[in-house]
């Protein structure tokens, strides 16, 4: 695994990666959530295609556009808890596959302040592994709480982060450093692998 892993550094290097083996079903690789999150803020190949304040767009006749992630009522209701010159960063999760033969089900990471054509542009390189969350063998009696620990271990510090405290001074690719606030408002994933995630029962 790690011999795999030092092929996926993405520029942070081999020795970016973490091994847990506190969970009950294998070997949990990940990496430091906040490295991956201003590692990509001062990605270069982004340096022109980055938002760094919410925008209300209109159409013609005037008429409120939501389309892309800081057009956003959520986004703007956030900048509005602080002061001016706060770049909000959000972060957009998605599993590559969550079911089926997979050794490790890939956890990928990009961030709404890189404009939303870009994220599809496999040259600009928007989105970075995060972790790898290991798949039980298929006769572990495993429920989703299980794996909805795994996840929350990669994105603890999202978790414990005040959004009302004093956030955290990140280079972007500009090469300014701002005042950054990230939280988590978009997880990318089928219905199925949304309930695995969220422990919900389904019904709803």
């Amino acid at each position: 695994m790690r011999k795999l892993l030092s092929g996926l550094d993405f520029g942070l290097g081999d020795d970016s990666w973490i091994e847990d083996n506190s969970h009950i079903f294998g070997t949990l690789n990940y990496r430091d959530i906040f490295k991956c999150i201003q590692f990509r803020l001062a990605h270069l190949p982004c340096q022109t295609h980055l938002d760094f304040h919410p925008v209300r767009l209109a159409d013609a006749e005037g008429r409120r556009i939501h389309c892309k992630m800081n057009t956003a009522d959520w986004c703007w209701d956030t900048q509005d808890q602080h002061s001016a010159g706060v770049t909000i960063v959000p972060v957009i999760c998605q599993f590559t596959n969550c079911l089926g033969d997979w050794h490790a089900w890939p956890l990928k990471l990009t961030i709404g302040n890189i404009q939303k054509d870009i994220h599809q542009t496999s040259k600009k390189l928007a989105w970075i592994l995060v972790g790898l969350i290991p798949t039980p063998p298929k006769s572990a009696n495993i429920n989703d709480e299980a794996r909805h620990n795994v996840v929350g271990t990669v994105l603890s510090q999202l978790r414990h982060l005040d959004i009302a405290g004093l956030g955290l001074k990140w280079e972007y690719a500009d090469g300014l450093q701002r005042q950054c606030y990230t939280l988590l408002p978009t997880w990318v994933r089928d219905y199925q692998e949304q309930v695995i995630v969220s422990v919900s029962d389904g019904s709803g």
